[in-house]
């Protein structure tokens, strides 16, 4: 046998339309039980079985029990970002097609451990334009305003290393364009679902943004009730099809 990477194994586990969605469900970087998975997937509990076990031998999710139940998740942050990264090589045409108006599902999603969507690559671009964020290298790294952008969320500096920097680009799905993962990354989402600036929707990816958060990405990104609507132009338009 030739020392190849079983790249067959990966290709199979998610050549399956139902599995792709189990595995989408889980990107939020959260844990679910088979009939959580089953409900989502519009499929039965066993069928939802025989596709985790798939997925789980292929090494792309893991579960856990606690108490009385079995609790399936992504792997780890390795895993979800090669599937984000694999994301964009697909059509999303589909996806904006079929989204509610309402959903939020471009506006602002979980990418795992992190935001994703028009938010987080405005955010990206934010941290960046005020020297929160910088390039060295070609990789990123804290800029001038890093220590005060951390006070005044009262962040607790991320724990870095050499092979865990404090940020590193992750290319959007939907936008094709980069927001951030990392230390950072988790530590702003973190904060904002803490402070309920963005609150989770049921059975989605998505996330809402509420008055107060308006008024906090206002103070700490920049993000104005003008640009704010103009992050959402897609949604506007999908509504009035």
């Amino acid at each position: 046998m030739r020392p190849e990477p079983r790249l067959d194994i990966i290709g199979a586990a998610l050549a399956d339309p139902t599995r792709a969605r189990i595995l989408c469900e889980m990107m939020d970087g959260r844990a679910f039980t088979n009939k959580e998975l089953s409900c989502a997937a519009n499929i039965t509990p066993p069928t939802a079985t025989a596709h985790l076990k798939q997925l789980e031998q292929a090494g792309l999710t893991t579960s856990m029990r606690s108490g009385r139940h079995v609790y399936h998740r992504i792997t780890n942050e390795q895993v979800a970002l090669a599937l984000e990264k694999l994301s964009t090589l697909t059509p999303s045409d589909h996806v904006r097609r079929a989204a509610k108006p309402d959903s939020g599902v471009l506006l602002a999603r979980c990418c795992y451990n992190h935001l994703a969507g028009r938010l987080g690559v405005w955010i990206t671009d934010n941290l960046l334009d005020t020297g929160v964020l910088q390039l060295a290298h070609g990789a990123l790294a804290p800029g001038p305003r890093y220590y005060a952008f951390l006070t005044d969320l009262d962040l607790d500096p991320p724990r870095v290393s050499a092979h865990r920097p404090v940020a590193k680009f992750c290319l959007d799905w939907t936008e094709r364009r980069h927001h951030i993962s990392g230390p950072l990354g988790i530590a702003i989402l973190e904060k904002a679902l803490k402070d309920k600036w963005l609150t989770r929707q049921r059975s989605s990816r998505a996330l809402t943004v509420t008055p107060e958060g308006k008024i906090a990405l206002a103070r700490h990104f920049g993000l104005s009730d003008s640009a704010f609507d103009c992050l959402r132009p897609a949604i506007r338009s999908m509504a009035k099809r």
